[in-house]
């Protein structure tokens, strides 16, 4: 740990700005979208505006991963400038951050534990404690196609535990959806609803499944949780803010997210580290017997 000491925060400035690029590309995204629904109909377009809707959800979930940054106080320098900015985008997201950061720091001090971990306490009916099989592998990825995860991965809180003004904040964002879908009811569907309702929701569960699915119960915290170490363009699509070195932040939980792939470079410089499957997967095989849990078994019902 001291090694990693002085991975710096943000600034207060540096901060808002990242914030403000997130917002700036969703914005902007979402008029290009609107162009898009312009042009005359071909497969190129069709092409873009998938994408393009696809894309917006993966900034909804960069937004998101401010806010688990600002739960463990590690995304600016100050710790009210966490709270601020965590309720903030909480907000835009229809969330409560006290909420969420309250259910995280119990999936850290207990995690895979049913009965303690109340951010996995919700999603227990998907089994992710069980062993990785060909079998569940294609249930995790199903599930979200069904829709099936929807419920405990698309819940609206409207709720002022972040304050007044943050509960106000999301009144204006519900307005303002209602509003736009009223106006532009197709772009509203296409590049508001479905990203926010069902892409940004289908990543977080899939990054859930990444992140523990098989592992779930393991004693060890080196086996609890795993890297994703994909290819650059695939992080910076899929995991923005550096949340694909999930081990590493279970292990180092205040490390700031940015600073995650040095850490994971110096860690693997020892055995005991590298040496794990989970660390510097998919290096290693997909279904190799370290990556199931020998203790992993759902708490009593």
């Amino acid at each position: 740990m001291r090694r990693f000491v002085g991975m710096q925060r943000y600034s207060r400035s540096t901060a808002r700005m990242v914030v403000g690029v997130y917002l700036a590309t969703i914005f902007a995204s979402v008029g290009f979208g609107h162009y898009l629904l312009s042009l005359p109909t071909s497969w190129m377009t069709i092409v873009l505006v998938v994408f393009t809707a696809i894309f917006i959800g993966t900034r909804h979930r960069g937004l998101n991963n401010i806010i688990h940054e600002c739960s463990h106080a590690s995304f600016a320098d100050e710790r009210q400038d966490n709270t601020v900015i965590g309720s903030l985008c909480a907000s835009l997201l229809l969330k409560s951050f006290t909420k969420y950061r309250d259910d995280h720091l119990s999936h850290h001090a207990h995690i895979g534990d049913y009965e303690m971990d109340h951010e996995f306490a919700p999603i227990k009916k998907f089994r992710l404690h069980e062993p990785l099989t060909a079998r569940t592998v294609l249930r995790h990825i199903v599930t979200p196609l069904l829709g099936r995860h929807l419920r405990m991965y698309t819940g609206i809180n409207l709720s002022d535990e972040d304050g007044r003004a943050y509960y106000w904040l999301k009144i204006a964002v519900v307005a303002a959806i209602v509003l736009f879908t009223i106006l532009q009811p197709l772009t509203s569907l296409i590049f508001v609803i479905i990203p926010l309702f069902y892409i940004y929701p289908t990543i977080n569960f899939w990054t859930d499944c990444l992140d523990h699915a098989g592992l779930v119960g393991a004693e060890d915290e080196l086996e609890a949780s795993r890297n994703v170490l994909a290819p650059t363009p695939v992080r910076l699509l899929f995991f923005p803010r550096n949340d694909c070195y999930h081990l590493v932040h279970h292990l180092f939980p205040q490390i700031p997210a940015r600073h995650l792939h040095k850490a994971h470079a110096e860690l693997c410089e020892s055995p005991d580290y590298c040496g794990q499957p989970a660390a510097v997967w998919p290096t290693h095989r997909f279904l190799t017997p370290p990556l199931v849990s020998k203790t992993a078994a759902p708490a009593s019902d």
